[in-house]
């Protein structure tokens, strides 16, 4: 990764921070002023928003990044601009459809909250899922700062917006008619912006251009939709088999993993352009080597934080969430183990291949299968087999796509994925971690403060520890925010 991209990545991530540093404090104060059976309700309406709209979403936001930096005139960028809009508002209607059916046709849990939701649930999908594009045409047009101020400033705004009303009315109900407030003022900020500067327009549409982005977006979907399926099982079966509080504890435990989303989407919507650029280029070498880099980057902020958390899950659930949610920390461990997994981008070389059916069959097999293994791994362990049984699936999915990877670059598998690198990058983070787990033992964490010194400790035996070993060097340490020498 050059000095450029890696600044680029450095600023989405900032941007991301942020908005994740405003977006962390919602569900603290949520799990404090909503009862278990209210957090449970707002859990369940973030669950259907969360499951419908990629599938509405389909990869037509996406596909942004493919088309947009290979047009040349506004003409063609309005007509790219457009069909995504209509695309993304035409599959926004069809969860109006969708929604009515989950409330007539489903009992308790999923079908309550359609029906106690259900418009205030159809607009906030309609006002989100057709401005969906924006973070994409900042990135396709080279504009990381334009496009991490946009991020941090609407998902740090939504948080505080939910923070105030669930702190101040301390009522679910109210929570969610500001959410379709906040996603109606966002549709408005980013239509307007949109036409101001590159203009809606449908004269450029053209049968050829249309076949050609449903093309590429559809399959980048379909995949998008079989990921979707596989990480969104564990919370369908829990929720069917325990009920809404146990949902709500069960959340607890999962929240997690918007951890993955900052890192992975500001690395990928870098990388992937200059893959597809490389592609069409027939510039493999330099594909395998941007991968490469991208995924020491990604293990060098990936593997301390998972040591650290595994080391501390349960004071950090217990403070950071009240004694109330205590069970929530074998789930939190278990989604750490998913989040240690997704390090490993797997998609955005093949998409570049435009290999995306691969994908989309990998998901459509590995779904069922994972629906059976957490249904028997939950009779066998209870609601901690269900997560597990999606990391087996995940792991298994993730080794057929980098054989796959491995095979469109002409490299091996080994020559793809450095496992001796990433061994060391591992050590370093795990030997300050057997540290800290001994020092758990004869101090243990019982409060925000020494679990905010317990993080400041690790991260000192973590710096000690590359600086005597050079396990990672400071150069790969510079490198995460462009100053390094790749």
């Amino acid at each position: 990764m050059s000095r450029s991209l890696s600044h680029q990545v450095g600023i989405l991530t900032l941007g991301r921070l942020v908005s994740y540093a405003v977006m962390f404090i919602v569900p603290l104060v949520n799990v404090r002023t909503l009862s278990k059976d209210e957090y449970g309700y707002y859990r369940q309406f973030w669950l259907l928003f969360e499951t419908i709209s990629p599938i509405l979403i389909l990869g037509f936001s996406r596909s942004l990044l493919y088309f947009l930096p290979r047009v040349d005139n506004r003409g063609e960028r309005s007509a790219y601009l457009t069909q995504t809009v209509l695309f993304l508002a035409l599959g926004s209607l069809i969860a109006a459809i969708v929604y009515a059916v989950m409330a007539r046709t489903l009992g308790e849990g999923l079908g309550a909250a359609a029906r106690a939701f259900y418009w205030r649930l159809t607009f906030f999908t309609f006002f989100m899922v057709v401005t969906d594009y924006m973070e994409m045409l900042f990135v396709a047009q080279q504009r990381p700062v334009a496009q991490a101020v946009y991020h941090a400033s609407v998902w740090g705004l939504q948080a505080i917006v939910v923070i105030a009303v669930s702190y101040l009315l301390g009522d679910v109900s109210s929570v969610i008619w500001a959410l379709a407030f906040f996603g109606m003022a966002r549709f408005l900020y980013a239509v307007t912006y949109t036409h101001a500067r590159y203009g809606f327009s449908l004269r450029f549409i053209s049968l050829a251009s249309i076949k050609e982005q449903v093309s590429f977006a559809v399959p980048v979907g379909l995949a998008g939709i079989g990921l979707l399926l596989l990480t969104q099982t564990d919370k369908f079966i829990i929720n069917s088999f325990l009920g809404r509080e146990a949902f709500a504890v069960y959340s607890v435990g999962a929240f997690q993993l918007p951890l993955v989303g900052i890192i992975q989407t500001s690395i990928g919507n870098i990388t992937f352009p200059l893959m597809a650029q490389y592609q069409k280029l027939g510039d493999h070498a330099a594909m395998l080597d941007l991968w490469r880099r991208s995924l020491m980057k990604t293990m060098i902020l990936f593997f301390p934080l998972f040591v650290f958390f595994e080391v501390t899950a349960r004071p950090f659930i217990t403070i950071m969430f009240t004694e109330e949610y205590a069970d929530a920390t074998p789930v939190f461990m278990a989604y750490m183990l998913l989040f240690l997994r997704s390090s490993v981008e797997t998609g955005n070389v093949i998409q570049a291949f435009n290999r995306t059916k691969f994908l989309f069959i990998g998901f459509l097999i590995a779904f069922p299968v994972n629906v059976a293994l957490g249904l028997l791994m939950y009779k066998l362990m209870g609601r901690i087999g269900v997560p597990l049984a999606t990391l087996i699936t995940m792991s298994v999915l993730t080794i057929v796509n980098l054989w796959y990877t491995a095979s469109l670059l002409g490299a091996t598998l080994p020559q793809l994925f450095p496992i001796r690198d990433v061994t060391k990058r591992f050590l370093a983070a795990a030997i300050p971690g057997v540290v800290m787990g001994l020092l758990y033992r004869w101090h243990p964490i019982t409060n925000f403060f020494e679990l905010v010194v317990a993080g400041i400790v690790y991260m000192a035996l973590f710096v000690l520890v590359c600086a005597r070993t050079r396990l990672v060097t400071m150069d790969d340490v510079k490198g995460l925010v462009g100053r390094g020498s790749v």
